[in-house]
């Protein structure tokens, strides 16, 4: 799968995240991103940690972990 796949399928996952509470709830609750990448993949959403690693670099703030700024409005 191309960068540009992953990307996709990460965005799509993030979205349904803001609109699914208990999901978005146990992304907040992982540990690290092995942990979030497995949450994703039971899914059927199959990205990797380069990934994750692209859409922090989007977010100018970097004391939170990649997944909290997911959530910010």
């Amino acid at each position: 799968m191309s960068e540009v796949q992953q990307d996709a399928v990460l965005n799509s996952f993030i979205e349904l995240a803001r609109k699914d509470q208990a999901l978005k709830a146990e992304i907040k609750a992982a540990l690290n991103q092995e942990q979030v990448i497995a949450i994703a993949a039971s899914r059927g959403y199959e990205f990797d940690s380069l990934t994750i690693l692209r859409k922090w670099s989007q977010h100018t703030d970097f004391s939170k972990d990649t997944w909290m700024g997911w959530f910010e409005e």
